[in-house]
C-alpha cells in the first residue's frame, strides 16, 4: 500500500501469541489526527477462513485505487477514516496452511492456544437461551471461549484498538455459508442500524445475496458483534462470504476438510460479489450512526480493556 501514503497509514495494532504482527491499514483522504468518523473491517478471526481475509485485501485494494474515480468511495474516505484489519488469526492461518487445510474443525478456528479468538471478549450473562454453538469452558470444544476474557493477545489488540477508535460501526467477514449475522436487539435505534443488512447490503451483491440473520443476544457470548455493541456502542455484523459448492457434495475425500468448505476456488467472484456491497453498506452506517458510536448498554465493560 506504500503507493498511496496520502490514503493509507499502516499501524502494527499487536503480536499474536507467536509474535505475529497484526496490522490494521487506516485509509482516509484526511491526516489521522484530524476529527473523523471512524468504521472498521475486520476479517479472519478464525483461522481456515482465507477467503475472508482475501475479500478484505481487496477492500482495502478498492478504496485505494477508486478513491477520485468512484464517487461512492471518494465521499466515503472524506468523511471517514476506515479501518480495516485483514488478517486477526495469524498463528492459526500458519498453521492451517503448514496443514494444507488437514486440521479438523477446531484447529479451523482457533488461535496457537486452542481458543476460539470469536468467543474471547467479555460479556455479560444474558437471560435467554443459548445456542449450540454460543461458547464453552470446555479446552477441547471449537467454541472454547479461554480462560478468561481477551486471554489471548490478538483479541487484546483489537480490543484496545476499538476502546481507542471508538468507531461508529463495523463490519466482520468470515466464511462460509452465504448469511450475515447481526444481534437482534431490542434497541430501536440499533434496530435501525443494523438493517443497512436487511436492504442495502443485499442490494449491492452481484451474484449471490446474503440472507440475514439476526440472533438472539443470549446466544452470542464472547463474540465480537455483542462485545462492540456493549462495552462502546459500536453496532456490527458478521458477513459469511461465499457458498460452499455443490460439486464438495460428490467428493467424499474433502467432506472433512474444512478448508474445502470455508474457501472457494473462485475467490475473485466473491471480491466481485461482496467488496462493492461492503463499501455501500459502509456508507450507509455511517449515515444512520451519523458517525457517532451509539449509547453503550454495558460501559463497564470497557473497564476490562486494559490501556
Amino acid at each position: 500500500m506504500s503507493g498511496f501514503p496520502q490514503l493509507c497509514h499502516t499501524e502494527v495494532i499487536g503480536t499474536s501469541s507467536l509474535g505475529r504482527e497484526l496490522v490494521a491499514f487506516h485509509l482516509a483522504s484526511r491526516a489521522l489526527h484530524e476529527p473523523t468518523a471512524r468504521l472498521l473491517v475486520t476479517a479472519q478471526i478464525h483461522a481456515g477462513e482465507y477467503v475472508a481475509g482475501y475479500v478484505a485485501r481487496a477492500l482495502v485494494r478498492t478504496l485505494l485505487e477508486e478513491y477520485e474515480r468512484d464517487p461512492t468511495v471518494s465521499t466515503l474516505l472524506r468523511r471517514a477514516t476506515v479501518t480495516v484489519v485483514p488478517l486477526l488469526n495469524p498463528d492459526g492461518a500458519h498453521f492451517v496452511w503448514q496443514r494444507r487445510g488437514w486440521v479438523g474443525f477446531k484447529g479451523a478456528r482457533a488461535t496457537a492456544n486452542g481458543v476460539d479468538p470469536n468467543r474471547n471478549f467479555p460479556f455479560v450473562s444474558i437471560p435467554g437461551r443459548r445456542a449450540w454453538n454460543s461458547s464453552s469452558s470446555r479446552p477441547w470444544s471449537p467454541y472454547y471461549r479461554g480462560p478468561h476474557p481477551l486471554s489471548e493477545p490478538e483479541c487484546l489488540a483489537l480490543a484496545r484498538l476499538c476502546k481507542r477508535a471508538r468507531f461508529c460501526a463495523a463490519v466482520h467477514l468470515h466464511s462460509f455459508g452465504g448469511v450475515t449475522f447481526f444481534p437482534a436487539s431490542a434497541n430501536p435505534q440499533v434496530a435501525h442500524v443494523l438493517d443497512v443488512f436487511r436492504d442495502v447490503f443485499p442490494a449491492a451483491q452481484r451474484h449471490h445475496r446474503y440472507r440475514p440473520v439476526p440472533e438472539p443476544v443470549s446466544a452470542l457470548c464472547g463474540q465480537l458483534d455483542l462485545f462492540l455493541l456493549h462495552a462502546f456502542g459500536t453496532p456490527s455484523a458478521t458477513v459469511e462470504v461465499s457458498r460452499p459448492r455443490f460439486a464438495l457434495a460428490l467428493r467424499p475425500q474433502r467432506w472433512l476438510h474444512f478448508f474445502s468448505w470455508a474457501n472457494p476456488p473462485d475467490p475473485e467472484r466473491w471480491v466481485e460479489n461482496d467488496v462493492p456491497a461492503t463499501i455501500r453498506v459502509l456508507g450507509a452506517l455511517l449515515e444512520r450512526t451519523r458517525g457517532h458510536p451509539l449509547l453503550p448498554e454495558h460501559p463497564e465493560m470497557a473497564e476490562q480493556v486494559p490501556e
